[in-house]
């Protein structure tokens, strides 16, 4: 973890974080092999998230979930977990790893995103448990809605741009 910037009531740690985007029907075979393997069950509403202390689980649209690993994985645990997943032959996982991983934390962390973005935050609009996809500093990313933070993704290309922002 490292620190990337503070300011008078925000924290912004940069994460490394890893991620496996899956797709499927959400049915329930699907359900019964992602619990088996990371011991939660997939949201079943567009734009809901759990998460443990392990995994956020977010279902980005009808048929694609995010999986975000917030303990570190090997390489070989992340393999082993899209194997498992792509042998349900109604799933389909890929390793998109390659994004980075932004935690806003404190007081006035809204207050400085609204001024980087035209997204809503208010908690009636934006609860917690929640994820949206949306342009922040002119680059797409997903916000997850955690407890008393944001994880903010964006591909690892954007990574300087996002910083300087």
């Amino acid at each position: 973890m490292m620190s990337t910037f503070s300011a008078r009531g925000m924290l912004i740690e940069q994460q490394d974080f890893q991620q496996i985007a899956i797709r499927g029907k959400g049915d329930g075979n699907f359900a019964e092999t992602i619990n088996r393997e990371i011991s939660l069950l997939p949201p079943l509403d567009n734009l809901r998230m759990i998460n443990n202390d392990k995994f956020i689980l977010a279902k980005q649209s009808f048929d694609q979930w995010n999986l975000v690993c917030t303990k570190k994985q090997s390489e070989k645990e992340i393999l082993r977990l899209i194997k498992t997943m792509n042998e349900n032959d109604e799933m389909l996982a890929s390793n998109y790893s390659h994004a980075v991983y932004f935690e806003f934390t404190g007081e006035n962390k809204n207050l400085y995103l609204n001024k980087l973005t035209h997204f809503d935050l208010r908690e009636k609009k934006f609860p917690e448990s929640t994820t949206a996809q949306t342009l922040i500093a002119r680059v797409e990313c997903t916000i997850y809605h955690l407890k008393n933070k944001y994880l903010i993704t964006c591909h690892s290309s954007f990574e300087d741009y996002f910083k300087n922002r």
